[in-house]
């Protein structure tokens, strides 16, 4: 069986920008498994690896347009310092979490700070970023 849509795919990888920086290897050795075209990972990863089998290793190239897409500038907010939980440690590269509503809430990645301001970066970490995706294909089958 090979990778189609709706299939279910275990598979390892690494995650490298375009300069050989590793940038996630959480799965290169603990593959994961998910459903093919669910969005799990970006467009421009799942067309690339339709038609893989079990046992085929790729080095992928994705574009930050087909991957995580461009940064935006709208998704950096600056809030005071105060507005945020005291308890939390304000520094660069630190995650955030800001409840929305009850049952929603957005993650934010702490961008820098001035003085009593504080930048907040909802963009997804690797936007604006080409990516290579180290694949391999464990297995392709139809249930969990």
């Amino acid at each position: 069986m090979h990778v189609a849509e709706n299939t279910i795919i275990t598979m390892r990888y690494t995650i490298e920008d375009v300069s050989g920086n590793v940038l996630n290897k959480t799965y290169v050795n603990t593959p994961i498994k998910f459903k093919m075209g669910c969005g799990d990972f970006p467009l421009g990863l799942e067309k690339q690896i339709m038609g893989f089998d079990p046992g085929q290793s790729k080095t992928i190239y994705v574009p930050a347009e087909q991957g995580y897409g461009k940064r935006k500038k709208e998704l950096v907010l600056r809030v005071k310092r105060s507005a945020l939980p005291s308890d939390i440690e304000i520094k660069v590269g630190s995650k955030i979490r800001r409840n929305k509503t009850i049952f929603e809430s957005e993650l934010f990645t702490v961008q820098g700070y001035i003085g009593d301001w504080v930048y907040l970066d909802r963009n997804h970490p690797y936007a604006g970023i080409d990516l290579n995706y180290k694949v391999h294909i464990v297995d392709v089958n139809t249930d969990w």
